[in-house]
């Protein structure tokens, strides 16, 4: 009986696949990529050109600066009416003596990409729970 060749084939293609997405060495993320991220993250406010960014840092292997990028990118793009709803959930944590809830609100900012509103609402829910601040 003839070896079958179709299931090696597939088999084959598979272990290449996986070798490609897993086996390689990921990407570093080296000094200048990081001065480029981070005056990204502090400042640039074109969501276009945080989309571009995002996009290279992705295609790049960097998947989780690619991503924030790629959301700080979406933040930029809320229409009004959306920004005022986030300007109000912001305030109602800041307002609130519950720090699970502040810290919930955190969590929901920091997925969204807002990194600078969620680290003040961590910090006043750590100063809620008696902290210290880092």
């Amino acid at each position: 009986m003839p070896f079958p060749l179709i299931p090696v084939g597939i088999g084959l293609l598979a272990g290449v696949a996986a070798w490609a997405q897993f086996g390689r060495e990921k990407t570093k993320m080296t000094p200048e990529r990081q001065k480029i991220y981070d005056a990204a993250i502090r400042s640039l406010k074109d969501p276009a050109g945080l989309e571009a960014l995002g996009i290279a840092f992705k295609n790049e292997g960097l998947h989780t600066e690619g991503n924030l990028l790629l959301k700080r990118a979406a933040l930029r793009q809320l229409t009004p009416v959306q920004k005022a709803a986030n300007r109000a959930k912001w305030k109602s944590g800041m307002a609130s003596k519950n720090p699970k809830e502040v810290l919930e609100i955190a969590d929901e900012f920091e997925e969204r990409g807002a990194t600078g509103a969620a680290a003040e609402l961590r910090k006043y829910a750590r100063g809620l729970l008696g902290t210290p601040s880092e």
